[in-house]
């Protein structure tokens, strides 16, 4: 908030000292406190940056480490920082901005003669922003000037989803579009589990499944990766290996510190690992998590799907969700071991077991089953022209 604010006092005056015309061929991209080279926006970018030759698009980055590394990977003219005035007319320059969390600037009024798009980071499962169970009214009131006023449209997944995402930002129905995310088209583009376990860990194994647990990062207490009485790691380790089956584990940064019997078939795919876990989650063939809405990502594919949903009225009702979890969660629940692995491996060899309830989910989130960050662009540039 802090660094918000500042923002808003450095980005005033530079509005105050000189009239700066919005550029509609530049297009700003940034994502989370404007240190974040992530979500929609990272892959938004990337797609302008290679099909659209007539724009100019520029990656808010104030952390200068991960600048510099991103202009040697992109180039040094894709990146800028918007903590210095010269950095903040940059910004004010875009005639289009993109963002999946935050603003490049912040300030009243910057929607004029510009178009500044909400990509946002995922489906709505939980409840966020506006409907979020623990936001006070103070930010909730500085929620609404500072971003509900700015935004000319907030993109999403499907139908269903509008009336909740409207609600969840402040905003009329009619600026919810329904156009996907830029990051799920790496969804449609199979990448080789061996050739991945290669990348990431430096080994050749023979695998017949890789597995994903990413369990949701918990506000109020840490992680209980199994939550079962009759947890044996031996065991879990031996199923593994019999079965040929590795399984990654994804913390979050603040739970790394959560104790993993790591070995041969379980291992840990945290950022160190993959900054990014949609550059990686084609691979999998099955995802567990909890109440992490990447598993709606991941319905695009259509594969096996659990959960460990151990402690839901707890979570349910201090986080909060937008729907009833059972009947989203197309998936078996077990809560033994020995009902894990039964459940696993059943899920792997039957194509069929819970197919119907995950295809019927699909549809309900997924209303955009196809890659999408090239007709996103093409809808921007016609909401360009019918301004002119």
């Amino acid at each position: 908030m802090v660094e918000n604010v500042k923002n808003l006092i450095r980005a005033s005056m530079v509005r105050a000292g000189a009239a700066i015309q919005p550029n509609k061929n530049i297009w700003i991209f940034s994502s989370v406190d404007n240190r974040k080279f992530n979500y929609n926006s990272r892959y938004l970018f990337e797609y302008v940056k290679e099909h659209l030759s007539e724009i100019h698009p520029r990656y808010v980055i104030n952390d200068r480490e991960e600048r510099e590394k991103l202009k040697n990977q992109y180039g040094e003219e894709y990146f800028i920082e918007s903590e210095t005035k010269e950095g903040i007319r940059q910004v004010l320059e875009g005639g289009v901005w993109f963002t999946s969390a935050g603003l490049p600037v912040y300030g009243p009024g910057l929607l004029k003669n510009r178009i500044i798009v909400n990509l946002w980071h995922g489906v709505p499962l939980k409840k966020i922003a506006l409907m979020e169970n623990q936001s006070s009214i103070l930010q909730r009131l500085y929620f609404k000037w500072i971003f509900s006023g700015n935004y000319s449209d907030i993109l999403t997944t499907s139908d269903q989803l509008i009336p909740i995402m409207a609600e969840s930002f402040g905003v009329e129905r009619e600026k919810i579009k329904v156009w996907g995310q830029p990051r799920n088209d790496l969804l449609f583009q199979r990448k080789d589990r061996e050739e991945l376990i290669r990348e990431l860990y430096g080994t050749k194994m023979a695998i017949q499944h890789l597995i994903l647990y990413a369990p949701t990062y918990r506000e109020f207490g840490g992680t209980v990766l199994f939550p079962f009485d009759d947890m044996d790691y031996e065991v879990l380790t031996d199923f593994l290996k019999r079965n040929q089956i590795m399984l990654l584990i994804r913390y979050h940064l603040e739970e790394q510190d959560n104790q993993c019997l790591e070995g041969e078939w379980i291992r840990t795919v945290n950022e160190d690992k993959a900054a990014d876990i949609m550059e990686v989650l084609s691979a999998f063939d099955m995802v567990i998590t909890d109440y992490s809405s990447i598993y709606i990502d991941f319905l695009l594919m259509e594969r096996p799907l659990l959960f460990l949903p151990y402690d839901k009225e707890e979570y349910l009702k201090k986080r909060g969700m937008n729907f009833s979890y059972d009947e989203v969660t197309p998936g078996p629940k077990p809560a033994t071991m020995k009902d894990f692995m039964k459940e696993m491996k059943k899920l792997l060899e039957d194509s069929s077991y819970y197919q119907e309830e995950r295809h019927r989910m699909n549809g309900f989130f997924n209303q955009i089953q196809r890659p999408c960050a090239g007709i996103i662009c093409e809808k921007i540039k016609k909401e360009m022209r019918n301004e002119t």
